[in-house]
């Protein structure tokens, strides 16, 4: 029965490409509390909260197509190559403003920006990656244990970086997700991806085209869309105004209890 569950992880590949993943979703949830922390903590306002996570997340709409047709023509493993190492830098970039005590709100806004960026071009290259390291009968239980590590990662992160907040400091949940990215980055450069790119004669526009139109002539994608809509609206709002429900509860000043918890109950 077991093998039956984990059988993606037979792959050595995909096993060490999954250990690598988990690493850096966990290092990544931890810097997400503490800079929505340092974000209201700097600027008090509700609104640059929300600025800060709008910047994140505006490059994965506006460049994730461009990503995903580079994936298709260039080799996976350097695009996410390079969206690690400049998430890395950010990190550390942030760690030591912060450390150095002089880090300002619009910092951090560049550096989201950035970020959102990478993980823009990264995004699409570790999903086209995983289905090159098992075989296609087995793809369907990658892509589950792929889910599963995804959303352990979204239970464990908010909870060691609102306890690493409260002990150690913003600086340590900056700088242990800079750490993080050094999984992702040894897992890629041990594994061997089966994978030619398609250098195809036309051009990204026309990729970007057909692409869009097989996701809306396939019948499965509309349920997709309508799940993660639903997502998006629900849950992830939520855990970017937890700063300022902690200050609505009276605090401001420690908000990790709020944080820690966000993501440890079940959610409807």
């Amino acid at each position: 029965m077991l093998n039956r569950v984990f059988k993606g992880f037979q792959y050595r590949d995909f096993r060490i490409m999954w250990i690598g993943a988990c690493t850096s979703s966990v290092g990544t949830w931890m810097q997400s509390v503490a800079q929505n922390w340092l974000v209201f903590q700097l600027s008090g306002s509700s609104f640059f909260l929300g600025l800060d996570n709008f910047l994140g997340n505006i490059p994965i709409v506006l460049f994730s197509l461009v990503g995903g047709v580079l994936a298709d023509r260039i080799e996976r493993r350097k695009i996410l190559l390079g969206s690690q190492f400049v998430q890395l830098m950010c990190a550390f970039l942030l760690a030591a403003l912060f450390a150095l005590g002089i880090v300002h709100v619009w910092h951090i806004l560049i550096l989201s920006f950035i970020v959102g960026t990478a993980q823009s071009f990264g995004g699409p290259a570790y999903s086209a990656l995983i289905p090159t390291l098992v075989k296609t009968e087995d793809l369907p239980n990658a892509i589950a244990l792929n889910s599963i590590q995804f959303n352990l990662a979204r239970v464990i992160g908010p909870m060691l970086g609102g306890l690493a907040l409260a002990y150690w400091g913003a600086t340590w949940c900056f700088s242990m997700n800079g750490l993080s990215f050094i999984a992702v980055i040894i897992s890629l450069l041990i594994i061997r991806p089966h994978f030619t790119p398609n250098r195809g004669k036309e051009s990204v526009l026309e990729s970007m085209q057909q692409g869009c139109s097989r996701s809306l002539s396939s019948s499965f994608c509309p349920c997709s869309r309508a799940t993660s809509s639903r997502e998006g609206r629900s849950s992830t709002p939520y855990s970017w105004s937890v700063p300022e429900r902690g200050r609505c509860a009276g605090r401001s000043s420690s908000p990790d209890w709020a944080s820690s918890t966000t993501r440890a109950g079940p959610r409807c």
